[in-house]
Formats: structure tokens, sequence, C-alpha cells
């Protein structure tokens, strides 16, 4: 599997921008993580900044999802984190859905506005709980066996963002109001279509923003903005630093 390059400082930035953690708990967040290679969610939920339930609400909101009642813990293990993986993936990979049910959910995303989230569940027979539990894993944490779901009534993040994912100078490939499903998206193309350069431009009312930008292999292009992005440099990141004053 392709270890991709999560962009963890937008996470961060969705998480500012709905009240559950400051500027100053994201930075502090982003050093540890660079420092230990932890999920970003993780750190947050290990440093108090925002409980895992908080956590796993804002993420299944991004899929249309809203959590009546959950109980969210960070994983025990004394393994290396693995990788990030696109959602979609992780589920195949916990044998929830199969690849071929994966490929043709991803077929409706992209072919509609829907959601991948909404789509797994209403025509691929993967319930609510289980898409909240890949979640919670994708992010660093485990979801309890008291969690309730049901379908999000009302969008979760009404800032009117929206992100596009496309190759530089052509059409957008993919339109969302969520970040996840952009990233989730992007990864999935890579991986399916190989294009030279894939990147998410974020617009803001008039304002347009590259967010993030890969290449073929899966690799993120380094730049000036790749520090914003990533909360490192992930062409100079040679992986968690274990050592102790």
């Amino acid at each position: 599997m392709t270890p991709f390059a999560f962009p963890s400082r937008l996470l961060g930035e969705l998480l500012v921008e709905q009240g559950l953690i400051v500027p100053a708990d994201l930075d502090d967040a982003l050093a540890e993580q660079r420092a230990t290679g932890r999920r970003l969610g993780e750190v947050l939920v290990a440093k108090g900044a925002l409980t895992g339930a908080q956590l796993t609400r804002a993420l299944a909101g991004q899929y249309g999802i809203e959590l009546d009642a959950v109980t969210v813990s960070a994983l025990e293990t004394s393994e290396a984190p693995a990788p990030w993986q696109p959602l979609g993936r992780l589920l195949v990979m916990r044998e929830t859905i199969s690849q071929s049910a994966l490929d043709e959910a991803l077929a409706t995303q992209r072919s509609s506005d829907r959601k991948l989230g909404e789509v797994l569940v209403t025509e691929h027979g993967v319930t609510m709980l289980e898409l909240a539990a890949a979640l919670t894993e994708q992010h660093g944490l485990a979801i309890g066996p008291d969690a309730a779901a049901r379908p999000a009534v009302t969008s979760r993040f009404p800032d009117e963002s929206f992100y596009e994912v496309k190759e530089p100078g052509g059409a957008a490939l993919f339109t969302t109001d969520s970040f996840l499903e952009a990233t989730d998206f992007a990864f999935e193309y890579l991986a399916a279509e190989s294009p030279d350069v894939l990147e998410i431009i974020r617009q803001r009312g008039n304002e347009r923003e590259r967010v993030w930008e890969c290449d073929q292999r899966g690799e993120p292009l380094a730049g000036a903005d790749s520090l914003k992005t990533y909360g490192f440099d992930p062409n100079a990141w040679t992986g968690p630093n274990f050592s102790r004053d």
C-alpha cells in the first residue's frame, strides 16, 4: 500500500473552524506529530485539546453521519503507526466491503454529488457504525461498542468552503464541501489513474487556494506551502524521532 502523506494541518484547521480547538492547540499538536509520527487526531485527544468523541463526531459529519452517542479511546499498540489510508481502502482492509464494491462506490461518487459514506451505506451494506469505526482507526482512535449513529440532517460544516480535485490547468474531477471526501477521492484517483500531478483547490467565497499537491507516485510536491499543508516538509521528513533528552 502506498503511504500517503495526509494533510494534517487542514484537518486541524477544520477543527479550529468548528471551535473544537484553538490555533495554539493545533501548533503544539503539529509539533508533536513531527517528533513522533502519531496521527494528529490522536495527539490532540491525548493532549486533552478535545475529546475522542468530539473528534469522531467531526470526522463522521464530513461523511454525512451524526453520532448520537460514542465512546472513543486511543488505539493501544506498541507498534509504529501504520501508514494512513483512504477510508474506502481501510474498509477493504478491515474486510467490511470487497474491492469490487469499493470500485463501484467510487464510480458512483465520481459521477454524482453524493458522499462516499452515503453511497457505501445505502448501496453496499456498510453500516454507519462500521463507517465510524473505520474513521476512528484512520485517525488513531478506537470507537466503543455503545455508539449510535444516524444520517446527519443538517451540515455540520456551514462555512461555505468547497474543494476541487483536479489536474493542474484541467477541469475539476470532483467537487465536494468535505475536506476528507476530497482527500479520499484524490488518493484513490492517484492509485487508479496515475496522473503526473494532482491537486486540491479550496475555494472560500472568491478566494481560491491550492491546499494539496501530489505526483503520480503518491509523493507530495515540496514547496513554499508544504509546512502549511502537511504540518511538516513531507519530502525532508525521515520518520519519527524517538530520542529523549
